[in-house]
């Protein structure tokens, strides 16, 4: 039997062949900045594939209180963990280079992401639902309610940083488009004013 080692057990080679830019190896720094667009998109995805393993758990009712307690804590912090990424592209990822390689992408959009949409309609399904009679239960809740808000509002910054008034790649009309679905699940007005501070942070 072969030994297990930590790259057997994380597929290693076979995650870190995953990241295939459409930007020509020869032009090298667009090349590698596009290759980060990909990472942080791949690895929103596998802690958003985490965060609803948790989601789905509770919401087939198999948690008592504390295992509610544990999985909502820690979808909460994977969410958290998926905004700190959309502030890295913030912040190390130039629109111009962007422009160049967004051209490639056709209607390929966020939008498309099923798991996003999941975590919306569950989050929108749990909360209303949460038993006000157990504080600490409907406390937790919300404050993962709280964290999508958070996550869709620093989203919206970083289109607003990347593409300005131009219309998304899923055919939609881009920065304008996500302002309204932030009045719709697991939005709310009360986004943009709560992390105004913020940094702002692409579709």
């Amino acid at each position: 039997m072969t030994a297990m080692t930590y790259s057997r057990y994380l597929h290693l080679e076979t995650l870190l062949d995953l990241q295939h830019p459409l930007t020509p190896p020869e032009q090298q720094d667009l090349h590698d900045s596009e290759r980060l667009f990909i990472v942080i998109h791949q690895a929103s995805e596998t802690l958003l594939g985490q965060a609803l393993t948790d989601l789905r758990h509770i919401e087939a009712d198999r948690c008592a209180r504390q295992c509610l307690a544990r999985r909502v804590d820690r979808a909460t912090q994977l969410i958290d963990a998926m905004e700190g990424q959309l502030r890295v592209l913030r912040r190390t990822l130039d629109p111009d280079d962007f422009a160049v390689f967004r051209e490639r992408l056709g209607t390929a959009s966020g939008l498309q992401s099923a798991q996003f949409h999941e975590l919306f309609a569950v989050v929108e399904r749990l909360t209303p639902h949460a038993d006000r009679h157990v504080p600490v239960a409907f406390r937790r809740l919300e404050t993962l309610r709280t964290a999508v808000r958070r996550w869709r509002c620093t989203h919206l910054d970083l289109v607003e940083h990347m593409i300005g008034g131009s219309s998304g790649t899923g055919r939609t009309s881009g920065t304008d488009y996500l302002e309204r679905r932030l009045n719709g699940p697991a939005g709310g007005d009360t986004v943009r004013t709560a992390t105004s501070a913020a940094p702002r942070a692409s579709s």
